[in-house]
């Protein structure tokens, strides 16, 4: 497998044969931090083994949620994290990823690079979309999570077949088309303008909210929503958000 970066013009950069080194699998897991209140709250992450296979992550993760110990009632995540030997990284560069939830059931997964690479983005199928316009989630943004509404979600395979039909070449994306957008919260007042307020957010950042929502937090996402949707109309009428088809 090639990896590597390109120049605007499509030159390469820098490409390195991935083909030869050998694999780490990463088992990490992201613990909850005290007190955990809507509308954002703080967890933490470390990494608990490095195996030699994914099945091997897996076991470890699940002997792990057996032993009943007091710390397992705060796992808010698992990330299972293919990385390559000899090549230096940053914890957000793999060669694939998996997705589980508090419970150890996996709920999602990235089987291409994050670095650019030939085995990029071919879209998502329906059920590999766990989200959709309007949905209110969970982001876990680095140390914090918060709340945020789904405006769009990632584009569909049948999207990259049409691509590749029109160009009458493989049509590929890389990790930054695997995202959703989101709306973002602004203060009392402002304006909920789509093209300031919004965010484009890794599709393996994005969770169901993993606790009862107070009815005062409920209540003034609601407004925001019903706010967002009028200035929407407003803006654009009732056509869907640009990059929403």
């Amino acid at each position: 497998m090639i990896i590597g970066c390109y120049n605007d013009d499509g030159t390469p950069i820098e490409q390195v044969n991935l083909s030869e080194k050998g694999r780490v699998y990463e088992l990490e897991v992201c613990i909850v931090r005290h007190p955990r209140r809507y509308p954002e709250y703080k967890v933490d992450y470390s990494s608990m083994a490095f195996c030699s296979s994914k099945e091997s992550a897996e076991q470890i993760k699940d002997e792990i949620l057996q032993s009943g110990e007091n710390w397992l009632k705060d796992i808010y995540c698992w990330y299972i994290y293919e990385r390559v030997l000899d090549v230096n990284y940053d914890r957000s560069e793999y060669m694939a990823c998996w997705l589980y939830n508090e419970k150890g059931v996996m709920i999602d997964k990235r089987l291409f690079p994050s670095y650019w690479s030939e085995d990029g983005f071919i879209g998502r199928s329906e059920d590999e979309i766990r989200f959709k316009f309007g949905d209110l989630v969970e982001l876990y943004d680095g140390d914090t999570v918060r709340l945020a509404y789904v405006l769009a979600s990632p584009r569909k395979k049948e999207w990259y077949i049409q691509k590749t039909e029109e160009n009458g070449e493989p049509y590929v994306g890389d990790i930054s088309d695997d995202t959703y957008t989101i709306i973002v919260k602004v203060g009392k007042g402002q304006f909920i303008d789509y093209m300031v307020n919004h965010e484009h957010v890794d599709a393996l950042s994005l969770f169901r909210p993993h606790y009862l929502i107070p009815q005062n937090i409920q209540k003034y996402w609601k407004t925001f929503w019903k706010l967002y949707e009028k200035d929407r109309r407003e803006c654009y009428g009732e056509n869907p958000l640009p990059g929403q088809i």
